[in-house]
């Protein structure tokens, strides 16, 4: 009973040109009814997808084109298949995040008590940044999680953020090289790691392995397991050992609550387009283990928290735009987040699908979509023809037995 709201007129740069403002002013939602099949495990879900049978494979999350795309790149056939029959796979780096925190509280990779540990536990996590190599990880092994390696808190899409654009870049993480931002070389990680006390992962004064514990807050399947071992092979690479304490999500959140926890994995998906919401998650009054606020890695830092709460009262513009840049530059340094990706957000649709947009922000996406119920009725019955030789060659089967059975009955 729904009606009456009109199709937008206005959207991002490339939307006209993508067909996505076509029905301007059309009054939505163009569908009448929405049926929803369940179906518990994803490759019957894909192949019912490839057959036509789904619209779309699933109308919330904002990952099947991901994976879709990732088959594509695998196989030169899938590709044409897929090309074939006009699937949609629209892609974007999304307003959320993924990153590798460090509990501030913590002794060893936390603010530190004295300068001279602050400054040594500082030189660690820039170490640990620095070799955790995010565009190998989710650029080029984990494909279906893929990303966009981030170089700062504030994603791109919002006001303020520089993130891709040209010369911009993390100066901790990386430089510039022939015009191309790339991560500094390990020699940098390993010089940082002396200067934290731990040459070549040992104490400098005891002699001691550093073990580092990883509190990962689910149980580890198989397919995580492969993301866990790609992570402790990147802190080995500093001669650190990394100890993967995976307990299922209340446990880690009990953990969590306590400041029991030294590096964890976490993101965040934006609730509203604005830096803020993800500023926010570093502004030291909002500490996950001090005040139960959403600042998972209990960072504090006085001259972080004063901009913040200048940054609230700014409008789009200018001054708020120099507020966010120098946010970012205390936080690089600081480095309470080894930064991770920006998770791409892709959907999929068939070619009868219209208005289809990838989105983690917009949660309503379902109004928008206009299907051609003609286009899909012609393209189910070219794509599922019935292949009828499997049951004459059963026929001509039943009928050879049946004559040898005579056969033998009368001899």
């Amino acid at each position: 009973n729904y009606r009456g709201e009109p199709y937008p007129c206005e959207g991002e740069p490339d939307d006209k040109a993508a067909g996505l403002l076509d029905d301007c002013g059309k009054m939505m939602p163009f569908a009448d009814t929405f049926v929803s099949t369940i179906i518990k495990e994803k490759v019957p879900r894909k192949e019912m997808f490839k057959q036509g049978y789904l619209d779309v494979p699933e109308i919330e999350r904002p990952d099947w084109g991901v994976q879709f795309r990732a088959d594509m790149e695998d196989s030169d056939d899938v590709r044409r298949a897929y090309e074939a029959r006009g699937f949609a796979f629209p892609q974007a780096v999304d307003i959320n995040n993924w990153y590798l925190g460090f509990n501030w509280l913590d002794p060893v990779v936390g603010r530190g008590d004295t300068p001279e540990q602050q400054r040594r536990n500082r030189a660690l996590r820039q170490a640990i940044s620095i070799a955790i190599d995010w565009e190998e990880g989710y650029g080029r092994i984990f494909r279906a999680k893929g990303g966009d390696a981030a170089h700062g808190p504030i994603p791109p899409g919002v006001f303020g953020s520089r993130e891709g654009q040209p010369g911009e870049f993390n100066p901790v993480t990386h430089r510039l090289v022939d015009g191309r931002v790339v991560r500094r070389p390990l020699e940098d990680a390993q010089r940082l790691m002396v200067e934290a006390g731990y040459p070549g992962g040992r104490d400098a004064t005891t002699g001691k392995p550093l073990v580092l514990n990883y509190d990962f807050q689910r149980v580890v399947t198989p397919e995580l397991k492969a993301e866990n071992d790609w992570l402790v092979r990147q802190f080995a690479k500093l001669g650190i050992q990394l100890d993967v304490r995976a307990t299922d999500f209340n446990q880690f959140q009990e953990k969590v609550l306590k400041g029991k926890h030294q590096i964890f994995w976490w993101g965040w998906f934006a609730d509203y387009p604005d830096a803020e919401n993800f500023l926010f998650l570093l502004y030291g009054p909002n500490s996950k283990s001090l005040h139960e606020g959403e600042n998972t890695a209990n960072y504090a830092n006085p001259a972080f928290d004063r901009l913040f709460k200048q940054l609230q009262s700014l409008e789009d513009g200018p001054e708020k735009a120099a507020v966010m840049a120098r946010m970012n530059e205390i936080v690089r340094e600081d480095s309470p987040w080894a930064w991770g990706f920006w998770s791409y957000s892709g959907l999929a649709f068939q070619r009868w699908v219209h208005n289809g947009k990838p989105g983690v922000v917009v949660r309503d996406r379902a109004r928008y979509l206009r299907v051609d119920v003609d286009e899909r009725a012609r393209s189910l019955a070219a794509w599922n023809q019935p292949v009828w030789w499997p049951l004459l060659a059963l026929a001509a089967g039943g009928l050879a037995i049946g004559v040898a059975t005579r056969r033998a009955w009368r001899a």
